[in-house]
Order: C-alpha cells, then structure tokens, then sequence
C-alpha cells in the first residue's frame, strides 16, 4: 500500500485530520460505512495473519520466482488459500502473477511510457470530467489533480490509446482506481490489458465496447441463473419486471468495486483475477440467496431499493464467499453462452440486436452515469425501470410518442362531430387506457412528465367526449317531462 503513504506525505487538506481505515478510507461517521470499515483485529488474528504471510512468500518465492512451479505442484492448495484471501502487503504482487499481467509488463517494455507522453486521446476530456468521482473518499485520490488523480489519469488515457476500438467507458475508473492502490501505474495499466484482452481467461473487453455486448450476455445468463436456483425470487422479479439490468449492471461493469464494503471487493477480486467471472455470478447469486426470503415478498419500488442496499450482514465476505463458491454455475454459464450467441446468430437474433442496440448503448450510459455519479441514483433507477418494462420504449421507443399524442390530436378533431358519430365503447376504452399509462407514469417513472402530460391530455379529451356520449344518449342531463296543465 505504497500509495497510500505517498498520499499521506504529499497531499495537503483538512481530510487528513479524520480518521482513515486501514484500506485508506476516511471513516464516515456512520458504522456501516460501505467502504473498508472492518472490525479491529485481535491479537490472535494479528498472528495469524502473520503466519499466513509466511505461508504465502514461501508459496511465491522472491519477486513471484517460485509461483509457476508451486501453482503446478499444488493447484488445490493454491485455489484453496486465494479463496481464503490474499494478505494485503503481498496483494498487488500476487494479482500480477495469477492476472498474466507480469508476462505481458516484460514482453513490452517502454510501451506504457509511450503511451502517456507521446499519444493523444480523444477521451481526455471525459478522463477528466470523471476521475474525480473515482473513491472520492479515499485519501490517495481525494486532491485534485494529485498524485492519485494523475496516475488514474494516466492509466485511463493510456488504454484508451492502447484500444482505441474500447477506449474509455465510465465504469472503467473503479477497476484502474482499486489496482492503483496495490501497484504501480504500468503495473496497473498491463493488468487492464490481461483482463480485456484474456490474457489468462476469456476477453472482456466486451464490457467496453460499443453496445457493451458482453453486459448483455452476463445479464441474459444471471438472469436464468436466478430462475433456476430461485425460482420464487424469479417469478417475483418477472411479477414486478424487475429486470438484471436494474441492479446487476455495475456488478460486472465494475466487478464488484462500485458501492461494495472495500474488504469484500478485494476478496472477490483475489478469487476474480484466479478463476474467472464465474465468481461474478456466484457472489451475484449469494447475494440474492442471502436476503431471499425478504426479496421474495417486495413490491417494486422497495425491490429494487433492497438490491442497490444490502444489509452489512450479507457484505461479509467471510459468510457470503462460501455461499457463492455452493453455487456451481461453471457448465451452466458455457450452456447459457451457447443458447444465447445461438439466439444472436439466428434471423429473429440478428433484427432484435440491431434493433435494440441503440437503446441498450443509453440504458447502459445511464448506468455509467450512475456509477460515476451517485446523486443521481433515483433517476437513473426509474430510467433503467421503465426501459425494461414491457410497455415501455422496447416495444414503443419510436413510435410510442407519436402514436400518443396522435390520440390527443384525434381527439380533438372530434370535437367537430356531434356526439352520435363518436363510439363510446371506444371512448371508454381509451380513458382506460390513458388512465392506466398514467398510473405508470406516475409511480413507475415518476419523473417522466411528458409521458404523463400525454395521457393526462388524452384522458381529459376522451373524458369529455365519453360525457358527450352518455349526455346524447340520455344518460346524463336528461330532463324530467313538465307535468300537464
């Protein structure tokens, strides 16, 4: 944590009167702050984890030279102690060698170095405008335009150089901030590559690029994941059209280092960099088992409340790593990858992806959005909800409005014929139908006003058309007949 201490030394500012914890934070006042507040250690957990320590440079050698030949002796024990959790002075040095990360840094050197001072980038200014909201509460990157700011900076322009194809996405802030902490800007930015390019497991690069594919997929399969090991919780989300794509995103956009208590983010990240995104899923699923039976009976607003604030009981990564590892999903996830890239590659496939790709590229801008700005949560939510709604603009983005408001204007056009040419019938169906839309506009999308003038106007015209109806035909203002002289 040798960022930490350059912080310390150089970054000037009232913050370094509070307290920190032992990860870097300052302490919110609040005990259940979601960022690195863990228990103060025992004396018998201090040695302890020294006797770890112990057991972990003897497993890595000096500088890593002994990891390959321990890793292939000992596989078992190895997947065994990082699942336990890596100790935090040997963290940075161990991703290095289990990411792949190591090899790419030897076979490339001075190309990082080139990549800052000599390249340009066209996200410079979007790097900017955002690594300020990267752990704005962590003292390595709180001064502006400091040594933490500019080596996130640099790290970000450096892959957005690097790939020009990916770029630069609001998401990738949080991954590039949490390695920063463990190791050296080149260190760091070589880890990025591993990741995205699949130096060890699969690419993800698709996370980044245009559309955010693989965010699609991961959804698509955590999606039925929830379905088969949860049946009653998904057949709630569906009753409430709660989609993943609400509360699930910036778990694999940032895997996990977006709004999590900082001591479970590295304890996935420690099994992540080994196993895959696999554990993604797994800590996904446990999440949703350990608060199940509470999740079940939710309506939707407190539903996706519940799954953006999980008790601190269920961030333990001491009680929620073991329940993710029960979950076995690795054959599930290849069959699910199949079915679904079988789907994408089929003639109903293909027109579905290009149809709603331009709306899943917003929906997910939103949700960078959201991860880079948290005051906005709320409407970011609401917007997310009413994309993936079944009535929402998946089936009426483009003509949805015109149609609407095509209501209101025939509506008024009416108002030329007399009363016996307007159906009533019809009339009552469309204040039905505007009544309802309104209701969804109001407490699904709250924020939604043109949606809700739309049907507000729509009711009002058919209202008064339906009482034109009922008075031509009797039904209102009938007069009683004058009695006879």
């Amino acid at each position: 944590m040798d960022k930490k201490k350059e912080a310390d030394e150089v970054e000037p500012g009232p913050s370094h009167s509070r307290s920190v914890d032992r990860f870097g934070f300052i302490k919110a006042e609040q005990s259940n702050s979601p960022e690195g507040i863990v228990r103060s250690r025992s004396i018998h957990e201090h040695e302890r984890e020294e006797r770890r320590i112990r057991k972990w440079r003897k497993m890595i050698g000096v500088g890593g030279s002994d990891w390959r030949h321990y890793v292939t002796r000992k596989p078992h024990v190895v997947k065994r102690r990082i699942r336990k959790g890596i100790p935090d002075c040997l963290r940075g040095l161990v991703w290095q060698l289990i990411s792949g990360s190591r090899d790419l840094l030897l076979m490339n050197p001075g190309v990082y170095e080139t990549l800052v001072i000599y390249e340009t980038s066209s996200s410079e200014l979007e790097i900017i405008r955002d690594i300020s909201r990267t752990f704005p509460s962590h003292i390595f990157f709180q001064q502006r335009h400091g040594p933490g700011q500019r080596s996130l900076y640099n790290v970000l322009k450096a892959y957005s150089v690097y790939d020009r194809d990916v770029g630069y996405v609001q998401g990738m802030g949080f991954i590039a901030g949490l390695l920063l902490l463990y190791m050296s800007e080149e260190d760091a930015f070589w880890l990025i590559v591993a990741l995205l390019k699949g130096a060890v497991h699969a690419p993800m690069e698709g996370l980044y690029q245009a559309g955010l594919p693989l965010v699609q997929q991961y959804l698509c399969q955590f999606e039925n994941l929830v379905i088969e090991h949860m049946p009653k919780l998904g057949q709630n989300f569906q009753d409430e059209m709660i989609n993943p794509s609400m509360y699930a995103s910036q778990w694999f956009i940032t895997v996990f280092s977006y709004s999590f208590p900082f001591h479970l983010t590295l304890r996935v990240w420690d099994v992540f960099l080994y196993e895959g995104v696999k554990v993604v899923f797994q800590v996904g699923l446990a999440l949703l088992r350990f608060c199940h039976d509470d999740l079940v009976k939710l309506p939707f607003e407190k539903l996706l409340y519940s799954l953006r604030n999980f008790p601190e009981e269920a961030t333990d990564p001491d009680t929620l790593l073991p329940l993710a590892f029960s979950f076995k999903v690795s054959s599930r996830l290849v069959e699910l990858e199949k079915e679904y890239r079988k789907r994408l590659e089929g003639p109903s496939g293909r027109s579905s992806s290009k149809r709603l790709q331009p709306l899943n590229s917003k929906v997910m801008m939103r949700v960078g959005d959201l991860i880079a700005g948290g005051e906005r949560s709320d409407m970011a939510t609401a917007f997310k909800a009413f994309v993936n709604s079944p009535v929402g603009p998946k089936t009426t983005h483009f003509w949805g409005p015109v149609a609407n408001w095509g209501f209101v204007l025939a509506g008024l056009v009416d108002l030329n014929k007399p009363p016996e040419m307007i159906s009533g019938n019809m009339t009552a169906a469309m204040c039905v139908y505007s009544g309802l839309f309104m209701r969804f506009a109001w407490m699904v999308q709250p924020r939604n006003y043109l949606l809700l003038a739309c049907h507000a106007s729509n009711e009002t015209v058919q209202l008064y058309h339906l009482s034109r109806c009922a008075k031509a035909q009797g039904y209102i203002g009938k007069k009683e007949p004058e009695a006879q002289q």
